[in-house]
Formats: C-alpha cells, structure tokens, sequence
C-alpha cells in the first residue's frame, strides 16, 4: 500500500482567518520554499501515512472541516492524494499556502498568505483562486503591496500581527485600518487557547 509523507495530522480548532472557531482537522505538509525568521513551524520532518491509517484518524470524530497547510503544502507532491482521502470522507477542505505555486484541484477554500521572503510573489492560480488574502504584519512590512488588491471583489482581506511583536504590529495593523478600513484584523486565536 503506498505511503504519504505528511508531517504531522491533528485535530484542533482553526485559530485565525474566516473560518476561525471551527473544529478542524489539520494535515501539515512537509518542506517549504521559504524561511521566514519568524516562522514557528518545524515542517522539515514527516511520517510515512497508509491510506488506512490516515482516514482512520481522520473518522475520531464527526466534524468534517480540514485545513491543508505546511510548509507550503502547495509544492507538495503528496498534496493531491491527501485532498483525495479528505474527500472521500466527505470533508471540506481548506488550504493555507504562501501563493507562490499554483493551487492543486479540489479544494474548497484558499487563503493566500504572501511572504517577504518571495517578493509578496502571488502565483496567477493562487490569485485566481483564493477566497482569502492574509498578511502578516512583520518588522519591515511592505505596505505598499496591499495596494494590489480590490476589496470590492467579495473576498477577505486580513492583516495578522507577527506573534512575537505582537504590540508593535498590532498598532501598526491599527493606524493603518483607520484609513483603510476594508481590511481586517486576524489573531492567531488558536495561541491563547493554548491548542496546537
């Protein structure tokens, strides 16, 4: 029976973004194209996952919402078996990318979440395709990248302050939002809560 690498499966609650609060089951991906010093994310390691194995896990429990992050799961060859199996148990499936790939077929809602480590480079499927943007508000943002962006087109427009300067971004996310007040404020929820 072949077998995924994926680097971690778990159930939580989603902490941040539109769908924040729902029961979900998150499925990391291995490896990523960036290095973010802020990322807080070890996704260089994996497990090796049957199918069996992995829906067995997936079926503890009745809710039916999964999150498909990383890493860049994006990138990832194993990501297309994996939204497979989420299907085939009747999940809807969300993604977390950082944009610069295009999007694999059959997920139900992409938030795009452009870095500086690649420029805020946005692949053409990746804008076609995401029902959310989300920034993260980090020493030296760019701000002028928001400019891009219609927030007339039906979407969700976020801002998420860097944890670990949380006070600095937050009053930063906040002048900027009294101009610009489109534009939203994501909190990574799922930090307090002390959930993984």
């Amino acid at each position: 029976m072949k077998e995924l690498r994926i680097n971690d499966v778990f159930w939580t609650v989603q902490g941040e973004g539109q769908n924040a609060g729902k029961r979900a089951l998150f499925v990391r991906m291995p490896f990523c194209n960036l290095a973010c010093s802020w990322c807080d994310t070890s996704f260089n390691t994996f497990q090796k996952w049957t199918e069996d194995r992995f829906k067995e896990f997936a079926q503890q429990e009745t809710a039916r919402f999964a999150v498909v992050t990383g890493g860049e799961p994006m990138m990832n060859k194993d990501t297309p078996a994996v939204i497979k199996w989420l299907k085939d148990l009747g999940f809807v499936v969300a993604c977390e990318s950082n944009g610069t790939f295009p999007i694999v077929e059959g997920i139900d809602f992409v938030t795009i979440s452009p870095k500086r480590d690649a420029d805020y480079h946005i692949h053409e499927s990746a804008w076609q395709k995401a029902n959310e943007f989300k920034y993260v508000i980090d020493e030296g943002f760019q701000w002028e990248v928001l400019e891009r962006h219609d927030l007339k087109d039906g979407r969700r427009y976020s801002l998420s302050p860097e944890y670990n300067r949380f006070e600095k971004s937050i009053a930063e996310i906040l002048e900027f939002q009294r101009k610009n007040p489109g534009w939203q404020i994501s909190l990574q929820t799922h930090k307090w809560m002390k959930v993984p």
